[in-house]
C-alpha cells in the first residue's frame, strides 16, 4: 500500500536519504512518491485543477542488464532519467518504483489534455538509443495514463488504474502512452 499518513520531510539523515529515494537514481522511491502524490492531490483540489499519473515502463531495460551488466545499465538508466526530467514541468514528479518501472505525476491541469504534451516528449526522451562505453543502448517506452477522477485522494487507486492503462497499452503496442479509460474499464475492456 502507498499511502503514508505524514508528509516527509527533507532531511540530512542519510539513512533517511536511503529509505525515501533509488540509489541508481536518486529519483523518490515508492514510500516519497506516495507522500508527494498525497500531497499535489490536495493542492490539486484546493486549485479546482487536476492531476494525471503516468506509469512508465521500459521495456528491455533487463536484457541490457543481461547482455552488459548491472553497471553499464545503470549508467544508462541515469541517463534516461535526467533525459526525463528535462521534460517535466516545475512541480511535477519523478519517481522510480521498479527497476523497469517509474511513475511521473504530472500537476497543475487545467484541463485533461494538458498532460498530453509532456507525456508525448517523455515516451520520446525514453525511448531514445543512449550511447554509453560506446554502446548505443536502447529501450521502448510505454507509459499508462490516469487523470484525477473529483475528489480522488487514494494513491492506490490511481496507481492500479494507471498500471492498467499500461497493460492495455502494452497489448496495443509499443513507445506510447494510453489513457485510462473508467468507462471501459466497468465495461470490462480494461
Amino acid at each position: 500500500m502507498l499511502t503514508h499518513s505524514t508528509p516527509i520531510k527533507a532531511s540530512s539523515n542519510p539513512l533517511e536519504h536511503i529509505a525515501h529515494r533509488d540509489a541508481v537514481t536518486n529519483l523518490p522511491n515508492r514510500f516519497l512518491l506516495a507522500d508527494r502524490v498525497r500531497q499535489a492531490l490536495y493542492q490539486c483540489q484546493r486549485r479546482k485543477q487536476s492531476l494525471a499519473m503516468a506509469y512508465i515502463d521500459l521495456d528491455g531495460l533487463k536484457a541490457i542488464t543481461a547482455t552488459y551488466g548491472p553497471a553499464l545499465c545503470d549508467e544508462f538508466l541515469i541517463a534516461i532519467t535526467q533525459r526525463m526530467k528535462v521534460v517535466l514541468r516545475e512541480g511535477d514528479t519523478l519517481a522510480r518504483i521498479g527497476i523497469e518501472e517509474f511513475v511521473a505525476v504530472l500537476v497543475d491541469l487545467d484541463a485533461p489534455q494538458d498532460c498530453e504534451p509532456v507525456l508525448s516528449r517523455l515516451v520520446a526522451v525514453a525511448s531514445e538509443p543512449a550511447t554509453i562505453k560506446g554502446r548505443r543502448l536502447s529501450v521502448n517506452a510505454s507509459i499508462g495514463v490516469t487523470l484525477t477522477p473529483d475528489g480522488v485522494v487514494d494513491v492506490d487507486l490511481l496507481l492500479r488504474h494507471a498500471d492498467q492503462a499500461l497493460y492495455h497499452e502494452r497489448a496495443m503496442g509499443k513507445s506510447r502512452y494510453q489513457l485510462f479509460d473508467l468507462d471501459l474499464n466497468a465495461a470490462g475492456a480494461f
